[in-house]
């Protein structure tokens, strides 16, 4: 019996970096689709050389871009990868052996952050999304600025290993996401005519430290633990200030 044809689609920007091994990484499925929204180092070249099928469409929004990225597959059955995430040969085949059993409508599958030039502690907090489903049964939330993952009307099956993440390769990199990931977030907020909160916004540092550095075990992985852990506690923060600064602002020219 032959495998159920998969397609894997990547929405990329300057993914020059990681793209070549990210493709290669999924090249055992039936389609690979890269939609390009305006790269400067070569990305598009890359993963043409490597046989995807590469579209270039302006920026829409995180969710927007997906939704377009997903319209383009032609399987019923459908991966989305960025470019910077690369899939183990056997997270790879656990999810053909999945799909091919067609026992749920989407797959779960964990993500371990490769920071400061090695991945977290094995017992530590791993990030989990829903990137593997049957298109019919999912829709991108295009209302939502940032942490667009589908929304799944069916069953969920968790995938069991982690996909290697290089984005948040240093404390830099890593910083610089939150603080963008932080204003659409805020901005989110206040679009739905949110308001910040004084108890939270003074409770948030402790509470989200404890949160990630204890409860999430960031302390595991030792002083990379502890940055990784202020780091995402800061999110936290600038999304509660990022909105009282909207609303404290919006009516002053």
């Amino acid at each position: 019996m032959s495998n159920t044809p998969i397609s894997v689609y990547f929405v990329t920007l300057n993914e020059a970096a990681t793209i070549a091994q990210a493709i290669q990484s999924v090249q055992g499925f039936a389609e690979i689709i890269v939609v390009d929204s305006g790269s400067t180092d070569g990305t598009q070249q890359i993963a043409t050389n490597l046989g995807a099928k590469v579209v270039h469409q302006d920026w829409l929004g995180f969710a927007k871009q997906k939704q377009y990225a997903l319209s383009l597959c032609q399987h019923d059955w459908c991966f989305n990868l960025d470019g910077d995430e690369v899939v183990p040969d056997d997270v790879a085949r656990q999810i053909q052996q999945q799909v091919d059993a067609d026992n749920c409508d989407a797959l779960r599958i964990y993500f371990e952050d490769v920071f400061m030039g090695a991945a977290m502690h094995p017992s530590s907090h791993k990030r989990s999304i829903v990137r593997v489903f049957k298109k019919q049964n999912v829709e991108y939330p295009t209302n939502k600025l940032v942490h667009e993952n589908v929304k799944v009307n069916g069953k969920v099956q968790d995938v069991k290993g982690c996909v290697l993440h290089y984005g948040y390769a240093d404390a830099e990199t890593l910083m610089a996401k939150q603080n963008k990931y932080s204003s659409l977030g805020a901005q989110e907020k206040f679009n739905k005519g949110k308001r910040h909160s004084w108890l939270k916004l003074s409770l948030m540092l402790p509470i989200m430290f404890f949160k990630e550095y204890i409860v999430r075990k960031r302390f595991l992985s030792g002083g990379r633990g502890f940055v990784q852990a202020v780091i995402d506690t800061m999110y936290a923060f600038l999304k509660e200030a990022k909105l009282y600064e909207l609303h404290k602002t919006k009516n002053k020219p």
